[in-house]
């Protein structure tokens, strides 16, 4: 949100500058050009969310998959600072499953996730469950 606030700020900036050199800078140009800004803005921050909901969705599928039981809520928490050139993070996961008409909280703890292009392998885990 800092980032964003500054890039609004220099982009402020830039408009001001080239009104300023430019004294015929119409209303027309001035139009079009905060729209582009606005348009680029709410791309990034759908992108942004997209890539946030990624691996809660991911996560969901695998244990359905090998669990056959639905995640009705999920948290999940890094554990390691991620270094740039690594695709492997370190994550406890938190959630909610309903099991036999119960409803059961389980975490897993340090789940060793690899993302590779827009797909998340997780390593095998032990989880820990109990009644809500």
């Amino acid at each position: 949100m800092q980032i964003l606030i500054f890039s609004i700020l220099i982009i402020a900036l830039i408009v001001f500058l080239i009104y300023k050199i430019k004294k015929n800078f119409t209303k027309k140009e001035l139009i079009s050009f905060i729209s582009i800004i606005v348009l680029i803005i709410v791309a990034s921050i759908y992108f942004n969310k997209q890539n946030k909901d990624m691996m809660p969705k991911a996560f969901k599928q695998y244990y359905l998959k090998h669990n056959n039981l639905d995640v009705l809520k999920l948290s999940i928490s890094q554990q390691n600072v991620q270094v740039l050139s690594s695709s492997k993070s370190i994550y406890n996961f938190d959630y909610i499953i309903s099991k036999d008409a119960r409803e059961y909280v389980c975490q897993a703890k340090d789940i060793e996730v690899i993302k590779i292009e827009d797909e998340y392998i997780f390593n095998n885990f032990k989880e820990t469950c109990k009644v809500k």
